[in-house]
């Protein structure tokens, strides 16, 4: 009996060592199998997720082509060419900018006006975060800092563009430093650059006289009061600003000028600046209408 049993011992201990030598070679041989199909799973999953960002990528890129704006960040406005432009308008203080900001303005109505000067004293008389924030370097006498102006420039951007519309910039930037920061914020694409003789300036303002009372202004070249230096409805004296009297012009364009002739540069580098020289602004806008025509269509 004890025979029987250990003889029934010693086979089932030699067929359960055969089986597991078995199963350590078919686990052995299996190896690279398995690898190959975990190797698989990976790619698969791996194109799927690069179709997966593809699609986003597709989509996102149909929504900014249809709304013209790019925006890397929360404070970047960009234009789509063929949705909206940002356009920049140069010119001496007196020079007819304001003139052909409006002929522009009626031929191509797409266009919105800013005047940064305009909006900041607006943003100061509601009071809001860039305002507030303005009228304390405006009280302390100190300029509005860049970045803040840039700030006041893209919140006027941002609604204009999406509304489909391009924007017409004027009064900043006005210094190549100015430019080079609200580059990396607002592509700027149009650049008109009005080049008015310095003294056609001076001549021109020189001329101005105001009534201090009303406001009401006159040119002695082409708005002359009806007597000489008389108000035509009060008959009171006119009186010239000191901002306008001939010496304190030509300081004022001599800094202009030392500001913004490597603004000009800096935009004719890249292309986008065109320079229109001439006295009357009559002259000179059919040229710059051509311009535009070119340009936009």
């Amino acid at each position: 009996m004890v025979t029987t049993t250990s003889l029934w011992l010693t086979t089932s201990s030699s067929f359960f060592e055969r089986k597991y030598r078995q199963n350590q070679l078919q686990n052995r041989n299996l190896l690279p199998t398995r690898f190959l199909i975990f190797l698989g799973l990976i790619i698969a999953f791996a194109i799927m997720l690069t179709q997966r960002f593809t699609s986003t990528s597709r989509v996102f890129k149909n929504y900014a082509k249809a709304t013209g704006i790019r925006s890397y960040s929360s404070t970047t406005v960009s234009h789509n060419s063929e949705e909206g432009h940002f356009m920049l308008i140069l010119g001496k203080p007196g020079g007819g900018k304001g003139t052909i900001s409006g002929k522009v303005l009626k031929d191509f109505p797409v266009f919105r006006h800013l005047s940064t000067g305009d909006v900041l004293r607006q943003h100061v008389r509601e009071g809001t975060a860039i305002g507030i924030e303005a009228k304390k370097h405006m009280d302390e006498g100190s300029l509005v800092p860049d970045d803040l102006m840039i700030q006041l420039v893209l919140e006027d951007a941002k609604s204009v563009v999406a509304n489909g519309r391009s924007l017409l910039l004027d009064g900043f930037p006005r210094t190549i430093d100015q430019a080079i920061a609200l580059d990396k914020s607002l592509d700027v694409d149009l650049v008109i650059n009005l080049d008015i003789p310095t003294e056609t300036i001076v001549q021109r303002i020189s001329e101005r006289w105001i009534h201090p009372a009303s406001g009401r202004v006159y040119n002695n070249s082409y708005n002359p009061p009806k007597v000489e230096g008389k108000d035509d409805e009060t008959g009171e004296p006119l009186v010239q600003r000191d901002d306008d009297k001939p010496e304190k012009v030509r300081t004022r364009l001599e800094k202009y000028d030392e500001a913004t002739t490597p603004l000009v540069g800096y935009y004719d580098k890249k292309g986008v600046a065109k320079t229109f020289q001439g006295t009357m602004s009559d002259v000179i806008y059919p040229e710059v209408k051509k311009w535009l025509d070119e340009k936009l269509h």
